[in-house]
């Protein structure tokens, strides 16, 4: 069996453990007070020795009493919600709503578990597990602005779920904990949960820029410069009794005998939408997960502001996903873009030559993990006024200070926090590679004639 696998249900198991680390504490200082009374040089039939002994008495019997109330107060409650689960009257909500018209910024889990019985004084504490092995810290609900009565049987609340990345976590279990007010025990019992949600990208300051439409959607919008617009499929047509001889592609009919004609440009004035592309193609693989990870929380923080900004100056902008996302149902369109956004992935499926319709497109968002070959075919003769947003991965983890150097030492992070990981950006032989990657899509864009932002 894998070492990891065992390390996992070995840490699970451990969240059961009845009692707490402070009754252990306490345990261990009874032992080392009444190791020390012992040594201690008493006459006998004395009324020192008396009176400790009395005193000693006295604490013992209060010291019982606090650990039979702190027992007694967790556990039947713990009881009374095992007999409630093992009959299937317990019922569990867990929802997060997505709010209409304010973008939210952080993630808010309402949950509510009926019956259940509050220990008196004491705290009803949880964790939920989530995408496969991953559990959450204990927490307690905020009650959020609701006063729930004194004795009962619904515990309901809010928990601000700080989370990292950005995308949707699907909720599989919840562990429920009954906890005395002295937290000496703790009675936990799981309870299974469904339920999936969505973290979303948080409003930064995005550079400020202006696109020009190009797909006519509808003709009540008049653009300022006239764009050109092509015929049919490869600008040929069939020939026809009334089209001019003159326009016969002859090499044509040489070799297939077929007579066609070349369909002329033509000036359209109308163009509706904004067309916004967004390339999640990862040319690079998946072999530095961890990196890829916080590439693309960042990828997606700079997608949602641009799409962001030009919707405040266009209601026109169209978002155009190259990947089959979960179907959102949503009444703001901005919010549905941002949660599809959201749900996006790195992948291998579409590259950019397929995705990107250069005469369709208004925007063109792509990162450091794309393939230069791919980006230079697409923008083969692209049009003036396609503005390409070239994110720069290399820049999401900041340059590593000595500061940061001497608390890596003395203070060393989590495995999987964003400043570890920082840290090691700066041996990796990834950053080598992705930086040789970014000087020749820089390379591409500046022949391209394309209008460029970098971000």
């Amino acid at each position: 069996m894998n070492f990891s696998i065992i390390k996992n249900k070995i840490r699970y198991r451990s969240f059961f453990i009845p009692f707490r680390l402070q009754l252990i504490i306490l345990i261990i200082a009874m032992l080392l007070a009444w190791r020390w009374l012992q040594r201690i040089d008493v006459l006998p039939d004395t009324s020192f020795t008396v009176i400790t002994g009395v005193f000693i008495t006295v604490a013992l019997w209060f010291i019982t009493a606090i650990f039979f109330y702190a027992f007694i107060s967790s556990f039947i409650p713990w009881l009374l919600f095992l007999i409630n689960k093992k009959h299937q009257r317990v019922a569990i909500e867990i929802k997060t709503a997505v709010r209409e018209n304010i973008l939210n910024t952080k993630q808010e889990v309402f949950l509510s578990i009926h019956p259940i019985l509050k220990p008196v004084f004491g705290y009803i504490r949880l964790r939920l597990q989530y995408d496969d092995n991953k559990v959450s810290d204990k927490f307690s609900l905020r009650d959020g602005g609701q006063r729930q009565k004194l004795f009962s049987t619904t515990e309901c609340g809010i928990y601000r779920w700080p989370l990292a990345d950005i995308k949707e976590y699907q909720v599989t279990n919840c562990i429920i904990y009954f906890e005395d007010m002295f937290q000496f025990f703790s009675f936990a019992s799981g309870l299974p949960a469904g339920d999936n949600f969505i973290t979303q990208p948080q409003h930064i300051s995005s550079p400020g820029f202006s696109v020009q439409p190009k797909k006519t959607e509808d003709i009540n919008t008049r653009i300022d410069r006239i764009r050109k617009v092509e015929g049919e499929f490869l600008n040929y047509k069939n020939f026809e009794n009334n089209d001019d001889v003159r326009r016969i592609v002859w090499k044509i009919y040489a070799k297939n005998k077929e007579l066609v004609i070349r369909i002329p440009e033509t000036n359209d004035p109308y163009a509706s939408h904004v067309y916004f592309y967004a390339s999640f193609y990862n040319s690079q693989g998946s072999p530095y997960n961890d990196f890829n990870e916080v590439f693309l929380n960042h990828f997606k923080t700079m997608v949602w502001n641009c799409y962001y900004h030009l919707s405040k100056q266009n209601r026109l902008v169209k978002y155009i996903a190259d990947q089959d996302n979960k179907t959102i149902f949503s009444g703001d369109p901005l919010q549905k873009v941002k949660l599809t956004i959201s749900t996006s992935v790195w992948h291998l499926q579409k590259d950019l030559f397929q995705y990107f319709k250069k005469e369709e497109g208004s925007v063109l968002c792509i990162s450091s993990l794309t393939d230069p070959a791919h980006l230079e075919n697409a923008l083969n003769n692209a049009d003036k006024d396609l503005v390409v947003v070239f994110v720069m991965l290399s820049k999401t983890f900041s340059i590593v200070k000595i500061t940061d150097w001497i608390q890596w030492i003395f203070i060393k992070p989590a495995k999987d926090s964003l400043q570890n990981l920082r840290i090691i950006w700066n041996f990796s032989p990834f950053k080598t590679k992705l930086m040789s990657n970014e000087k020749n899509i820089i390379n591409i864009l500046n022949n391209s004639g394309c209008e460029i932002l970098m971000v």
